[in-house]
C-alpha cells in the first residue's frame, strides 16, 4: 500500500495544509450529539499534554504537482474542529483553513453546519476570554490526529474501508456512492460528477423522507431501509458504471 504518510498532527497543522473535501464525500452529518461529546472529550482530557482525536484519511494524487490532500476519512471530526476553532478565536478572527473556503451543495451539510456552529457558541460564548484562548490553544496545538496520506485512490479507500470496518459503520448508501463515484474519477469531467452526487443524495433524502412518513417502517422485514436504498439508487449505479466502463 503506498503510504506517503503516516505521522500525527496537531490540529493547527493539519487546518494549515490544502484540504479539499472531494465530491464522492457524503454529506457533514454530525448530529448534536456527536458534537457534544466531541466538546465534552476535549474539555476532560485539556490538562493533558497531548490528546489524541483518531485517524484521518488523505490521498494526494501522485501526479499532480500541488500539495492538494482529498479528505477520503475524517471529514466530519475535521469539520467540526474547524467550526470549534473557528467560533472559539472569532474575536482574533485568525483561524484560516481551505476548509472555511468550500462550497457546500448539499442541504444536509448546509443544515448541520449551521445547526453545529449555533451549538458550538451556545457552549462557549459563557466562558471567560482566557478559558477560550486556553481550549483554543489546546484544541490547536495538543489534540492531534494521525495523518495517514496515500496516493493511490483506490488504495486509500481500501485502508479507509478497513478503518471503518473497525469502528461505526457508515450508512449503505454513503458508501455505495462513494464506491461507485471512485470509479469515474478518469472517465468524467467534474461536473458531470456533481450532477451524479446531486441525483443520489436526492434519491436518498426521498427515501429517508418515505420512511419518516410510514410509522411501521421494517415491521414486515428487517431489511426493508436496504431494500428501498438499492431500489433508490438502482438506475444511478447502473448509469455510474456505464460511465466507469466508458459505455457513454
Amino acid at each position: 500500500m503506498a503510504i506517503v504518510f503516516n505521522q500525527p498532527q496537531t490540529i493547527a497543522q493539519l487546518l494549515e495544509k490544502s484540504l479539499i473535501i472531494p465530491e464522492y464525500q457524503r454529506p457533514y452529518k454530525w448530529q448534536p450529539k456527536h458534537v457534544n461529546q466531541l466538546i465534552d472529550d476535549i474539555v476532560h482530557h485539556r490538562t493533558k499534554p497531548c490528546y489524541r482525536l483518531g485517524t484521518v484519511v488523505l490521498h494526494q494524487d501522485k501526479d499532480s504537482e500541488n500539495a492538494v490532500l482529498n479528505i477520503v476519512d475524517g471529514q466530519q471530526r475535521l469539520l467540526t474542529l474547524t467550526l470549534l476553532c473557528t467560533i472559539l478565536d472569532k474575536e482574533e478572527n485568525s483561524i484560516s483553513s481551505s476548509l472555511l473556503e468550500h462550497t457546500f451543495e448539499s442541504s444536509v451539510s448546509i443544515e448541520n453546519l449551521k445547526n453545529n456552529a449555533q451549538l458550538i457558541s451556545e457552549r462557549v460564548d459563557s466562558l471567560p476570554a482566557t478559558e477560550k484562548q486556553e481550549l483554543l490553544n489546546f484544541v490547536l496545538n495538543k489534540c492531534e490526529l494521525i495523518q495517514v496520506t496515500l496516493d493511490d485512490l483506490s488504495e486509500a479507500f481500501q485502508f479507509f474501508d478497513s478503518q471503518n470496518a473497525r469502528g461505526k459503520a457508515l450508512a449503505p448508501h454513503d458508501l455505495l456512492k462513494a464506491y461507485h463515484l471512485r470509479e469515474m474519477m478518469d472517465s468524467t469531467e467534474q461536473s458531470e460528477r456533481l450532477h451524479h452526487v446531486s441525483l443520489w443524495e436526492q434519491g436518498i433524502n426521498q427515501m429517508m423522507s418515505l420512511r419518516t412518513c410510514i410509522p411501521s417502517w421494517g415491521s414486515f422485514c428487517s431489511v426493508c431501509d436496504v431494500g428501498l436504498m438499492v431500489t433508490t439508487a438502482s438506475s444511478l449505479v447502473v448509469t455510474i458504471l456505464m460511465y466507469s466502463k466508458g459505455l457513454t
